[in-house]
């Protein structure tokens, strides 16, 4: 049995990227530098995050399937503090025309954003695909997944991979930096209101919201599959992930 990952934004994407990159390089990730920019290629540039929508959920048939959740109003308030006030994309170019018609604030507070939620989903992409629902990356049936991590269970998650790779692995923290904010910032409305536009992520997805998992159980689970890991990466080639593919 093989081993697949299926991303999510706002969970612990790109640093369940960074962590399986290690793990199939045995190197940190740099990527390919831009002379021109003098910056380096993104992560997401080589391992994309695919909407459900696009894959044959067949073609995993006999994997490991992963997948790292995020309650939705905690996954809409990281959106706001990365994307929004961190980097600041509601105050580029390409917004600028859609915020001015929508005559909405491209600054807004956190209650101003989750209030016009969906105009600031419509004026930039990046913010659309980052309050994109679960489902639209995971789909609607939880029993497809082996395991399904919250994302507080750093630790359980370390462990797995640890125990999987028989080396000692450590979760990178990236795209965290913004302000500190919390659903206490928002008022019982608001609140309703997000849970009303993510009903199906917690129809779906509920039931792992801030669960911690039981450590022996990861291990018995990652002990099953080791063995099989070596022969996985043998078939992995580089960049398939941009393409479509959630593998590691």
């Amino acid at each position: 049995m093989k081993v697949a990952y299926f991303p999510v934004p706002k969970a612990a994407n790109t640093s369940m990227k960074h962590l399986l990159h290690n793990i199939r390089t045995g190197e940190k990730y740099v990527g390919v530098r831009d002379e021109a920019k003098g910056t380096h290629r993104h992560i997401h540039k080589e391992y994309g995050t695919p909407k459900f929508s696009s894959i044959n959920p067949k073609e995993y048939r006999g994997f490991f399937k992963i997948a790292i959740v995020r309650d939705p109003v905690d996954r809409v308030i990281s959106a706001w503090r990365n994307r929004v006030v961190h980097h600041k994309e509601l105050e580029g170019v390409k917004s600028a025309r859609k915020i001015a018609e929508l005559g909405i604030n491209p600054k807004p507070s956190l209650s101003e954003f989750v209030y016009n939620i969906e105009s600031y989903r419509f004026a930039s992409s990046s913010i659309e695909i980052h309050t994109d629902s679960l489902t639209e990356f995971l789909g609607s049936t939880r029993s497809y997944y082996d395991i399904i991590f919250d994302i507080s269970e750093s630790r359980q998650i370390e462990l797995f991979f640890s125990t999987l790779t028989g080396e000692p692995k450590k979760l990178p923290r990236k795209q965290v930096g913004g302000p500190p904010a919390d659903r206490d910032e928002l008022s019982a409305a608001l609140i309703r209101k997000l849970e009303s536009v993510y009903e199906n992520d917690y129809q779906v997805f509920g039931h792992a919201f801030g669960k911690q998992s039981d450590d022996e159980t990861i291990v018995r689970l990652a002990e099953k599959h080791k063995a099989s890991l070596n022969g996985f990466f043998k078939r992995f080639t580089w960049g398939q992930w941009a393409k479509k593919t959630p593998n590691f």
